[in-house]
């Protein structure tokens, strides 16, 4: 089972440089992508990733990336895809940076190009079919990845019942508060910098387990969880009442992204 919880400041058993601590390895995530930690001064000069795209989600700090001839200046809460073949340069302006850099591995289904990179400002998300809420801002659609993955800052203000993934994993950054994981007959507490990953195939259920709810980065791999918040933001009367969630009326919209919830 690939299922780990790591503590905050934790990395895989993997090479690292000094300001990074690798959150999740290609093995982890079945050569799906890396994820590492960045905490520290990073110069990483001019180059071009030919077989991953590089997606960077500030969380304090900032940082310079050179794209196209352009410098990006990127601060706490500012995120940024780099497309694989684009030449690029990031490095941190003037004190060390906290950050998530994630390399998305395996064959997109868009190539290399300058137009499917962006940065986004805080509180800035990526256009998709309806207008989400506040709560779900989405950092990376899988029309920008190739499939490849997802990208969500959450609040999970309220209990999300038991429920199995079939097809994607879904990994979890605790950003703020603590959040609490149902797994194989046990409940963990992942929060402030720990990192979760829940192996698709397997049931778990999660809520919040602080005031106010934890924030949280949310990683679909492959892609496409937008679309089931999508689906349930749609039909936000039909699928919950009185702050909870109803799993048959959850189904209906939500098996055809292979997700299904537990019912009585």
């Amino acid at each position: 089972m690939r299922f780990f919880l790591l503590p905050a400041g934790g990395s895989r058993p993997a090479p690292t440089p000094p300001w990074a601590m690798v959150k999740a390895t290609a093995e982890d995530t079945e050569g799906r992508f890396t994820l590492l930690e960045v905490n520290g001064e990073v110069d990483l000069p001019g180059r071009v990733q030919e077989v991953a795209d590089e997606f960077v989600y500030v969380i304090d700090g900032a940082v310079e990336v050179d794209v196209d001839r352009t410098t990006h200046h990127l601060t706490a809460g500012m995120c940024v895809m780099v497309p694989r073949g684009v030449p690029h340069a990031i490095r941190t302006a003037g004190a060390p940076v906290h950050a998530l850099h994630l390399l998305s591995h395996g064959a997109a289904g868009v190539g290399g190009k300058v137009d499917r990179g962006y940065v986004l400002a805080r509180g800035e998300v990526r256009p998709g079919r309806i207008r989400l809420p506040p709560a779900f801002g989405v950092k990376a659609r899988s029309s920008d990845t190739g499939g490849l993955f997802s990208l969500l800052e959450v609040t999970v203000a309220q209990p999300i019942p038991r429920h199995t993934h079939h097809v994607a994993d879904e990994c979890i950054y605790v950003l703020d508060g603590a959040l609490e994981i149902d797994f194989g007959g046990t409940t963990y507490t992942a929060r402030k910098g720990q990192f979760v990953l829940l192996p698709h195939g397997a049931p778990h259920a999660i809520r919040p387990g602080s005031a106010p709810p934890p924030r949280v980065v949310q990683i679909s791999t492959p892609g496409g969880w937008e679309l089931v918040v999508e689906a349930l933001i749609e039909h936000r009367t039909e699928v919950s009442k009185g702050g909870r969630f109803n799993p048959t009326a959850l189904n209906r919209y939500t098996t055809p992204h292979h997700v299904t919830y537990d019912t009585p």
